[in-house]
């Protein structure tokens, strides 16, 4: 590792204060206090809180350049049942040179990471702008959050934080959630041809929704549908009644060029001759922890950005000149930067420490040996991709 002592002590300072400042979607006042203060202390030109409750720090270097951002999202998930924890899931224990907790690996560590690159780095070695965000909401409603700062930001590329093992990942599958109601005509359960059952109906939708392929390109691989949820109605404790209603919801993992209208267009053609149904994408909101709603289509489109574009190749070539093997590939999750580039069409990277199986598990946790390389990762590419900015004439 080339980083002096002091910023890794800082790395890990403040991935275990962060850790142990808990916050799930709509709750990260904690985190963003935390990180509000270590920006200030490492010497960031400008450190504000935009009104969704987002945490952003610019760095501005002395040679010009483009506007870039690098961000990780603040919230963090349940911590599940504590009796499956072996450490305090909120007490950020430093064992075996690990820092266990929930949110360590998903995505505290790429946050802490990503802000302790830029404030390291000499003002003369930083062309243009360059913005730590830590952001509100991904847990709940990725992009929300973010698309707020960007849109204020006007950046000319995005590296968003998530634990890619240090490797670049250069596209993701999108996600969305799609909930298919079945309408039926309740009756007594002892006398069921008088009423129409909604369930069966709900049954055939899945029969059906299972049968059809599911599209694959060659960069996404295959996409994929897969039910979480039915539910009828009337609910018990009401018994012997059949229900007029039933709930199905799917998580559909998308691939390139899939939109809202094509994938609900697939089903909408193979249930044509079913009566009594609808389908929609699901609509999610959350509160920030600053007051405001932001509400949105739980829909989030998968992207790509091509390999030998001067963006990818900056990259690549920013990682190898740090000692790191990036690598390049695509990542099965949906995160951020499905709203910076599948939405907004902004060069987008995805590059952060730790390992996606850690995420929302018992135990989680993030190895120190990572985090600095993640640290390391972060400095060359804010070093080289504004370089590889300028070289496509950005």
């Amino acid at each position: 590792m080339g980083l002096s002592v002091e910023p890794q002590n800082e790395a890990v300072d403040l991935l275990r204060r962060l850790v142990q400042a808990p916050g799930l979607s709509g709750q990260e006042a904690a985190a963003a206090a935390v990180v509000e203060a270590q920006m200030l202390r490492l010497g960031f030109d400008r450190v504000w809180r935009d009104e969704v409750g987002n945490v952003i720090g610019e760095r501005r270097g002395d040679l010009p350049g483009p506007r870039l951002v690098f961000e990780a999202h603040m919230d963090v998930v349940e911590m599940g049942r504590r009796e499956d924890w072996s450490v305090d899931p909120f007490g950020a224990a430093l064992r075996d040179g690990k820092v266990y907790g929930r949110g360590a690996a998903d995505t505290k560590g790429s946050l802490a990471a990503l802000i302790t690159a830029l404030g390291s780095l000499e003002r003369a070695q930083i062309r243009g702008s360059l913005f730590a965000v830590g952001s509100v909401g991904e847990e709940t409603l990725e992009g929300a959050g973010l698309r707020h700062a960007l849109e204020a930001l006007q950046p000319q590329g995005v590296v968003v934080g998530e634990p890619t093992g240090c490797r670049l990942a250069m596209g993701q599958k999108g996600r969305a959630r799609i909930v298919f109601w079945a309408r039926g005509r309740a009756a007594h359960s002892s006398t069921p041809q008088l009423g129409e059952n909604a369930l069966i109906k709900a049954a055939e939708i899945v029969r059906r929704v299972e049968s059809l392929p599911l599209p694959e390109d060659a960069w996404l691989g295959r996409g994929v549908m897969a039910p979480l949820f039915i539910q009828s109605e009337p609910l018990p404790p009401l018994s012997s009644t059949l229900p007029h209603a039933c709930q199905v919801v799917y998580d559909r993992r998308l691939v390139l060029g899939e939109t809202e209208e094509s994938v609900l267009g697939e089903y909408r053609r193979a249930l044509a001759d079913v009566p009594g149904w609808e389908l929609a994408v699901e609509e999610v909101s959350f509160e920030t922890y600053t007051g405001r709603v932001l509400r949105a289509p739980d829909f989030h489109p998968g992207w790509h950005m091509p390999p030998d574009s001067a963006w990818v190749r900056g990259a690549v070539s920013a990682l190898e000149g740090a000692g790191i093997d990036p690598r390049p590939h695509a990542v099965p999750y949906c995160t951020n930067a499905s709203t910076a580039a599948g939405e907004m069409g902004l060069p987008a990277l995805i590059f952060g420490p730790g390992d996606i199986e850690q995420a929302h598990v018992p135990d989680e946790y993030l190895a120190v040996e990572d985090l600095l390389r993640g640290v390391e990762g972060y400095r060359a590419l804010a070093l080289g991709l504004p370089l590889a900015l300028a070289s496509q004439g950005a």
